[in-house]
């Protein structure tokens, strides 16, 4: 409870009055802005001492709060960094509101009453650290109302999300990307408000423009004055929840790339333009086909497959995984240049004549609950649109990952996420012995794990020998690990040290002789057991 209402406490929340404690403490602290320290904490080591110290003193308010009250956590912030009462209890207050919901569950109430068919009172989704009023649980959730998204305070987020990305980028390779490509997932966006389709309008240079009843409708360019960049060409893969939910926002994302490929500018300004109009020449192709940028599935159907193929091992050439990624998500939404509605036309030559462009691929991470290696579905999209655009590039792109979470929207590449995520959760002796608690279902947790971890091998190329290393190490080379993993649950602990010969034999992982032989013995073994055999 302390993590979570020490990162509810990192954000202001205008809608309640209420500041952030991190930047009250700085600025009391005669520090300044609390985002300003961020990014210059990681270049300067007195400013990364002036950080930990904030970071310090809100952790001991908050976990005086939870101890002894509001007035406790408020006298502290007073004496230890000259925070005055008037600004700190506000944020008690709420801290204080929230505490007492998360000890509220309504949940086995709300499913007795919807079993008696009685009212369930509704409330919104989202993430408790984006939206608190979430709670209490055991509500009837609702979505959100199209035409509202992107959110102000999105759009707002987003700014410097797109930029943090963007100078990612060009840190490491001298200029901006020419071409992005994006995924855009729907309740992600129902829970940030649009905190995707918001990134998507930076990087194409626009920004939403409402109507007098609040809707978002129209999109209108961001001058290149204003703008201090190039507009980049972003090619958008949405999946088939947010193409049934948002079909007014699809049309706008059409709508905003249309009017950046229309705009008369340098090509140096307009990646997008220059792309439409270089394929419109040389290709002869119609202009709808050239400016198609939104893609999903075909109308009815949802994924991309692509994780099942990994997870079944049913490729040959990873060459493969992409073109399924492209066969199933190569239909294109929007409108025509006669105003009509497209929608789910096939498009595979336009999908691949925009993947062929495109440097780096981005999806935004809106939750700290689940992370990529969590599920298979953010391999099966931002790891399946890699492993195409590999294909057509001819060249790996940069994949970047976002955490909209953090104050700073900090932005990680691939390789350091699943890193970040392996030591954190699958080589975390906390996490894996929280999961062995729950017995049979803690040990398929943990090799879903292991083989998510082993998608980004296989779209990606992402995974350091030393995470199957150690994995192998910790679950299997520990007998009395492996005694436990094989007691609670032996098919998947079968599947965990096959998923590991599986890496060796793709070319993902390369283990010395005598780690692989015992790997092999331990397979059989197991194989053994589950067939029954002495």
């Amino acid at each position: 409870r302390a993590d979570i209402l020490r990162m509810i406490a990192s954000f202001d929340r205008p809608e309640a009055g209420v500041r952030s404690l991190p930047d009250l403490v700085s600025e009391n602290l005669g520090l300044g802005s609390y985002d300003a320290l961020l990014k210059s904490a990681s270049l300067d080591q007195g400013r990364l001492s002036d950080r930990e110290r904030i970071d310090n003193v809100v952790s001991a308010a908050i976990k005086e709060f939870l101890q002894s009250g509001s007035e406790v956590a408020v006298s502290l912030l007073e004496r230890t960094s000259n925070t005055k009462r008037q600004d700190s209890l506000p944020v008690f207050a709420l801290l204080e509101e929230i505490s007492k919901q998360l000890e509220t569950n309504n949940e086995v109430e709300a499913l007795l009453r919807a079993l008696r068919g009685e009212f369930i009172e509704p409330g919104p989704g989202a993430d408790i650290v984006q939206n608190p009023a979430i709670l209490p649980t055991g509500r009837n959730t609702h979505a959100v109302n199209p035409y509202t998204i992107p959110s102000t305070m999105a759009f707002a987020r987003a700014e410097a999300v797109a930029e943090n990305l963007l100078q990612r980028y060009l840190a490491e390779n001298g200029r901006y990307p020419r071409a992005i490509a994006l995924v855009l997932w729907g309740l992600d966006n129902i829970k940030t408000q649009g905190e995707g389709v918001a990134q998507a309008f930076w990087l194409l240079g626009v920004r939403p423009v409402r109507d007098a009843l609040n809707r978002v409708t129209e999109v209108e360019a961001i001058p290149l004055e204003e703008l201090k960049r190039p507009r980049i060409d972003v090619v958008m893969t949405i999946s088939g929840i947010f193409r049934d939910l948002f079909s007014p926002t699809v049309l706008l994302l059409d709508k905003a790339v249309r009017l950046v490929a229309d705009l008369d500018e340098p090509s140096e300004m307009n990646y997008l333009r220059r792309h439409v109009m270089e394929q419109v020449r040389n290709d002869v192709c119609h202009f709808d086909d050239a400016v198609a940028r939104v893609f999903s599935n075909a109308p009815g159907n949802y994924g991309t497959n692509v994780n099942f193929m990994v997870m079944d091992s049913q490729w040959d050439r990873d060459e493969t995984l992409g073109e399924l990624f492209v066969t199933r998500k190569c239909f294109a939404y929007g409108r025509d240049s006669e105003g009509r509605a497209v929608e789910g036309r096939e498009a595979q030559g336009a999908l691949d004549q925009a993947l062929r462009r495109v440097e780096a691929t981005y999806q935004n991470i809106d939750t700290f609950e689940i992370g990529i290696t969590d599920v298979d579905h953010y391999f099966e999209y931002l790891g399946g649109i890699s492993k195409a655009v590999e294909t057509r590039a001819q060249a790996r792109p940069s994949i970047y990952l976002s955490d909209s979470l953090s104050r700073d929207g900090r932005i990680r590449s691939l390789e350091e996420t699943v890193r970040l995520e392996s030591r954190s959760k699958t080589l975390n002796p906390k996490w894996y012995e929280g999961m062995l608690n729950h017995g049979f279902r803690g040990v398929a947790e943990i090799e879903s794990h292991v083989s998510n971890t082993f998608g980004w091998s296989a779209t990606a190329d992402a995974v350091d020998d030393w995470i199957y290393t150690e994995v192998a190490k910790t679950f299997v080379l520990n007998q009395a690990m492996l005694e436990r993993l094989r007691t609670l649950n032996p098919h998947s602990a079968h599947s965990l040290v096959g998923r590991l010969l599986e890496a060796h034999g793709r070319g993902y992982w390369e283990p010395d002789a005598v780690l692989l032989d015992r790997l092999r013995e331990i397979s059989g073994s197991l194989e053994d057991q589950l067939e029954g055999v002495a």
